[in-house]
This record gives C-alpha cells, sequence and structure tokens, in this order.
C-alpha cells in the first residue's frame, strides 16, 4: 500500500515537472499575449522604484486603459506587426512625480489660466497633485481631467479651508464637514485659528464620516493633539518648533508664514528624535514643503536671484513683483535675523531627516505657486533639498512616488514602473538618481497612458506664457 502510495507520488511529481517546464516553453515560444492597441516603450533604462538599480535595455508595454501590462528584457518580447511602438533609444524611465501640496488657480482667474496651470505641473512630470485649497471649479476639473478632456495631472482636492475666520463655532463645523463630504472634496483643509473645541469637533465628524483632514495646526491644537486625532498630513513642519521649544504658553502666534522661525534659538535639538517617534506612531504623513521656508528665509538667495529661476517666467509679472517685495520687507525688519534663519533651516532639515530615519512618512510638496515656487519646477528643487537634508535621491524620490501610492491606499497602482500599475510615466535623456533637478532632462511625459512628447509639452509651456503675456 505504502509503495504503491510512494510510485503514485513520484508518477504525480513527474507529470508537474513536465506541465511545468512545458507551460514555461510554452509562453517562451508564444511570448506574453497583449491587448490590441497597446502602445511598446521599447529600449529604454528603467527605474522601476521597487529599488534604486535600474534595468536597463528594458521594454515597457501600456494597454490600451493606460495601465503598465508589462515590463522586462527587450529581447524576451517579440513586439506585435503593426503595434504601436515608441523608441526609448536607452532613455530612462521612471513614475511620474506627486506634487502634494498644490494651489490650483481659483475660478475668477478664468477656466483657461487653470487650465493652462494644470498644464504647467504636467509639463513637468507631474502626474498627480494634491491641492489644498479647494473649491467647486476644482472638483469640475478633477472630472474632466479624469476622463482625459484636459492636460492635466490627476487632481485630489481640499474643499474651502477651516480656519477661525471661516467657522464660529463647532456646531458650523460639523456642519461644513459633512457639507464637504456630500460635495466629493477628497479631503478638509486646516488653517489656522482654530480653537481646540472647533478643531476636536471637525476630528470627530470627519473621523465618524471618513474624510481626511489636512494642513496647518492651530495655536491651541498643538502637534500632539493633531496626531492624537488622527490628522491626515501635517505641512511646513508646522509646529514642530513650537514642539521643540516646550510650547510656551505665553508666546503669542505670529504670522502663518514663520512656522516657528522666532523659536529657532529656543528649540531643544534633543528632542527632534521624540518628535519622529510619536508622528510616526500616530501614523501621520509631512509634507515638509522646504523650498518654501528657504525661498523666504535662506540670506543665501536674494529675491532677485530666485526672480531668475527656471520656471519664473511662468508665473506673471505682479505676482514676482509681489513676492520680490514680500521677502525683501520681511528680511528687512528687525525680527528677521541671517544667523536665526539658517538655524531655522538647519532644524528643519534635521527634522526632515528624523522623520525620515524614524519611517515617518513624508511626502513631495513645494506648496506651488506660492514664493518663488512655480508650480512643476518647485517640486523638483523641493527633491533637491531633500537631498540636501541627506536622503538619497533614491529615498527622495520616494516621497514623489512610492509614498504617495501608500498614502493615497494605492500601493499596488500607483509610483511604480510595474505591471498592474498607472501608466504615468517620465522620459528623461539623464538618470533621475543622479540629476536631481532633472526638469532640464525631461524628454516626454506619460499621463495614464497618453503620451506627450517634447513638443507637446513645450506646447503646454507656451499656453502660459500665451495668457500672461
Amino acid at each position: 500500500m505504502n509503495r504503491k502510495l510512494n510510485q503514485n507520488t513520484a508518477l504525480m511529481s513527474l507529470f508537474k515537472f513536465f506541465a511545468f517546464h512545458f507551460a514555461i516553453l510554452f509562453v517562451v515560444a508564444c511570448g506574453p499575449q497583449f491587448e490590441e492597441g497597446s502602445l511598446f516603450i521599447d529600449n529604454v533604462q528603467v527605474l522601476s522604484m521597487d529599488s534604486e538599480q535600474i534595468q536597463s535595455n528594458q521594454t515597457v508595454v501600456i494597454s490600451p486603459e493606460g495601465i503598465i501590462s508589462w515590463v522586462g528584457p527587450s529581447d524576451e518580447l517579440q513586439i506585435p506587426d503593426g503595434a504601436t511602438v515608441f523608441q526609448g533609444n536607452n532613455r530612462f524611465v521612471m513614475p511620474g512625480l506627486a506634487e502634494m501640496h498644490a494651489h490650483i488657480p481659483g475660478a475668477n482667474q478664468g477656466e483657461d489660466y487653470i487650465k493652462a496651470v494644470l498644464g504647467l505641473y504636467l509639463s513637468q512630470g507631474i502626474t498627480t497633485i494634491r491641492g489644498m485649497l479647494g473649491q467647486q471649479a476644482h472638483l469640475e476639473m478633477r472630472e474632466l481631467a479624469e476622463n482625459g478632456l484636459i492636460d492635466s495631472p490627476r487632481i485630489f482636492t481640499s474643499g474651502p479651508s477651516f480656519s477661525g475666520n471661516s467657522v464660529s463655532d463647532s456646531d458650523q463645523v460639523r456642519v461644513r464637514v459633512r457639507e464637504q463630504y456630500e460635495a466629493g472634496y477628497d479631503l478638509l483643509k486646516l488653517h489656522p485659528g482654530l480653537s481646540l473645541e472647533q478643531f476636536n469637533a471637525l476630528a470627530d465628524e470627519a473621523n465618524q464620516i471618513g474624510i481626511e483632514f489636512s494642513g496647518h495646526i492651530s495655536h491651541a491644537v498643538g502637534l500632539e493633539r493633531s496626531l492624537e486625532a488622527g490628522q491626515g498630513s501635517i505641512d511646513h513642519l508646522d509646529r514642530y518648533m513650537e514642539f521643540l521649544a516646550g510650547n510656551p504658553e505665553d508666546r503669542e502666534d505670529p504670522s502663518i508664514i514663520y512656522f516657528g522661525y522666532d523659536l529657532a534659538w529656543d528649540a531643544d535639538e534633543s528632542l527632534i528624535e521624540e518628535a519622529a517617534r510619536i508622528t510616526r506612531e500616530a501614523g501621520v504623513w509631512n509634507v515638509p514643503t522646504n523650498t518654501l521656508m528657504v525661498n523666504v528665509f535662506s540670506p543665501d538667495y536674494s529675491p532677485e536671484e530666485m526672480n531668475n529661476w527656471p520656471g519664473m517666467e511662468y508665473i506673471p509679472q505682479n505676482t514676482r513683483q509681489g513676492w520680490i517685495n514680500f521677502v525683501t520687507q520681511l528680511r528687512s525688519g528687525s525680527d528677521y535675523d541671517e544667523e536665526k534663519a539658517r538655524r531655522f533651516l538647519e532644524l528643519r532639515d534635521k527634522l526632515t531627516l528624523a522623520l525620515h530615519n524614524e519611517g515617518a512618512g513624508l511626502l513631495l510638496g513645494a506648496d506651488a505657486p506660492q514664493i518663488f515656487n512655480p508650480p512643476g519646477y518647485s517640486a523638483h528643487r523641493e527633491l533637491e533639498l531633500l537631498v540636501n537634508a541627506r536622503l538619497s535621491p533614491f529615498e527622495a524620490l520616494k516621497t514623489g512616488t512610492v509614498n504617495v501610492g501608500i498614502y493615497l491606499g494605492e500601493e499596488n497602482q500607483t509610483g511604480k514602473v510595474a505591471p498592474g500599475f498607472r501608466a504615468d510615466l517620465i522620459l528623461l535623456s539623464e538618470n533621475p538618481l543622479e540629476a536631481i533637478p532633472f526638469h532640464d532632462h525631461i524628454e516626454g511625459v506619460m499621463m495614464h497612458g497618453t503620451y506627450y512628447d517634447r513638443d507637446l509639452l513645450d506646447g503646454l509651456l507656451q499656453n502660459v506664457l500665451d495668457l500672461i503675456e
């Protein structure tokens, strides 16, 4: 009985062995099957974001639905006759980037200008944006973008913000939370000025119905309560400086743009690790927007120099002059001190690195278009500043790719060059791990399967110039 059982088992194992290897031979002989209308990007070097290893001599296959269906060595694939083939000529392919603290122009600036700015983001390889001060017009743009009817990144948007000026009591807060949820906004945006009671009402109502609340932290709320309440993201590293300085009770809340600059000499650097730890334990993301603070405070960059940075030509002249005036006035005021500014920026870099090292998630965001931060271009500068804060180039790129997929709950759909992922891609003439910022090296952008070559990208840039000149 046992001998017969062993013989049957051996025969079955032999059958499985031959069946398995026959299947492999069949697949190799016939090759993978693709939908009619698939696009083949041939002979490229791929940074998949699964690792920082660049895979050479690769082909990426895009389905008609805009999903990556195959990635692998070019010599293992026989491209069907009559297929649409794009020759990559050994250029580099990586996932598109996300700008997670973006601003979309308001309806008062006109539909054409809104579309032009969305195209400006896209021209720089930004394939996802999170609008952090939304309105009804942005919901309409989100739908147009989803249906491929405009040249735009994918849009996630907050509604109008909650602040000390927009709500008067907790009951009104609860009503507005539900109104924005029912209107279809993706998240709630927080600005300063909320009382602790109002914030608690917002957090309770939002958590009950399942909508994220993110952005600033009000003076009366503080870092620890925001973490405890489950805020989705903290933007600008808001209130971390207060935490490092022991949350001084007698301090009046200064202007919004300071973000704790006035406490730079009072901050206890030894508390940085604790701040990172409690953030990681709370599961709250951070969008540092370090470029915004560098632009405002760093004595290394004059307003005149920043006015000539790449991308600034796509900002209206009156806006640029307003930024010059603002920074010039701030730095000439009695509150500004160069050494204090350097210490403030140094502490922010250390906070950024500590959050990363602790495993508290970071998301790429530059707060564009704000002070000397043109859409798209400033996200590349933010990547550079993350590297300056001692993240590796690969780790910096993860904040705008892989981490975004995790944040969105789309870790198997967004942020990598791999089968099953959205075909949101950047084609580059240089290795992105060695060329940050790489806005000068963009050869093409693919948005959910729609490819924009260099001529089309230049056309998106020209659209902006035509409206602001």
